[in-house]
């Protein structure tokens, strides 16, 4: 071979041997992730090791542990005792002294529900942790004539035996004022009944807590 033919074949050579270091440079900056692997931007939030859990949010300061849920209602039976709520007509007395600092009383409001009741009723369970548990109701009267028509008993009962723990509503032998409430000391499980005609009742149940508690 000649001379003058020999240097294009060392070109050639030299061209596809700078080529290969090319390709490994390329391919060795690729690192880890594999090709085609874009690192993602920085989010201002750090991201928790593999097999961490990110903690979650922090329960609110004022939910309670108590819970509401609708069940088939248990309404006043024909011919069922319905006790005074208030027989002697007592108004409760506070055992404190008058000059003592009161504490601040906040409520956690746990369930809170509007009914329009004709002739019908609705059942609740609930299931009470903290106590005092309060369960407000406010009545509209439907009726244009509410002291003939409009009537709503509301009652509180045992789960298992049906039994008449509270009661107070609406009308008739309760008096016409249209809020009330009733409160539970005792945690548990209760069967609250709405039992009403002509009546648009608001429901509101909370759990009762001192500040600083």
């Amino acid at each position: 071979m000649s001379a003058r033919s020999a240097v294009p074949l060392l070109i050639a050579l030299l061209i596809v041997a700078c080529s290969g270091c090319i390709a490994l440079e390329k391919d060795d900056d690729l690192g880890p992730a594999g090709p085609g692997a874009v690192e993602p931007p920085w989010s201002g939030i750090p991201q928790p090791s593999p097999g961490e859990t990110a903690p979650g949010p922090a329960p609110s300061a004022t939910e309670s542990g108590s819970t509401v849920v609708p069940v088939d209602p248990v309404p006043v039976q024909p011919g069922e005792y319905i006790p005074n709520p208030n027989p002697y007509n007592v108004s409760s007395v506070p055992l404190i002294r008058m000059d003592a600092v009161k504490p601040v009383v906040e409520r956690a409001t746990v369930f809170e529900e509007q009914y329009s009741l004709v002739y019908s009723a609705r059942g609740l369970q609930v299931d009470v942790v903290d106590v005092p548990f309060i369960i407000t109701f406010a009545v509209d009267a439907q009726n244009p004539e509410p002291g003939a028509y409009s009537r709503l008993v509301v009652t509180v009962r045992d789960p298992e035996t049906l039994q008449l723990i509270a009661d107070e509503g609406y009308n008739g032998i309760y008096g016409s004022a249209r809020e009330k409430s009733i409160t539970l000391y005792r945690p548990g499980r209760y069967i609250v009944t709405l039992d009403g005609h002509f009546v648009d009742v608001k429901v509101t149940m909370a759990a009762e807590r001192t500040s600083g508690s």
